[in-house]
């Protein structure tokens, strides 16, 4: 009876253990990868061919195209900076300067889902007396920049910069993206 059940345990694990990494890389792989630009993670290389293949999996199976390393860079939210879940009941306040670009948007996004809740485009934007940014996240309607998190139970904030160049050159790591706090819950 061992001889049997010994070899397979070990071919159950195996699978297990294989489907599993499988899995996790295709889902949440391409974070081991990300580069990382205080609260927001994104993936400059996307669009190039130094593409790593965490990142060419999970645009594969997501069925997505990324843009060009030129034409623009996605940012993604989903902590504080208190690294706190991102919750779509709470207020946070994005504050700071834009790296070099033609337009922005910011999306609220339920993270289970994809579905994109609200967006909001430099277009659209007040800004201050040196170009800074003051956006306010909140289920509530607010004065000035407001962007509607519609109360859901948790967030993520998508950031993407069309026509920029900032991330295509050496030391585009320094570049610092708007701060995100929470402001009350």
């Amino acid at each position: 009876m061992k001889q049997l059940f010994y070899p397979l345990i070990v071919v159950v694990t195996a699978l297990v253990v294989g489907f599993g990494l499988s899995y996790y890389s295709l889902e949440d792989g391409r974070e081991l990868t990300a580069t990382h630009y205080g609260v927001w993670s994104g993936w400059p290389e996307l669009g190039t061919a130094q593409i790593d293949p965490y990142s060419r999996a999970h645009l594969a199976r997501q069925g997505m195209l990324p843009l060009g390393k030129g034409e623009g860079v996605r940012f993604a939210a989903r902590k504080d900076a208190e690294d706190n879940w991102l919750r779509g009941d709470c207020r946070y306040t994005m504050q700071g300067h834009m790296p070099n670009h033609a337009l922005w948007t910011v999306q609220v996004r339920n993270p289970v889902t994809r579905q994109v809740y609200g967006h909001v485009e430099s277009g659209q934007m007040l800004f201050g007396p040196n170009g800074e940014i003051d956006l306010t996240i909140a289920p509530q309607v607010q004065p000035g920049n407001w962007l509607n998190t519609d109360g859901l139970e948790r967030i993520e904030l998508l950031l993407t910069l069309y026509d920029t160049n900032a991330f295509s050159k050496l030391g585009s790591e320094e570049i610092a993206l708007p701060q995100l706090v929470k402001e009350a819950c």
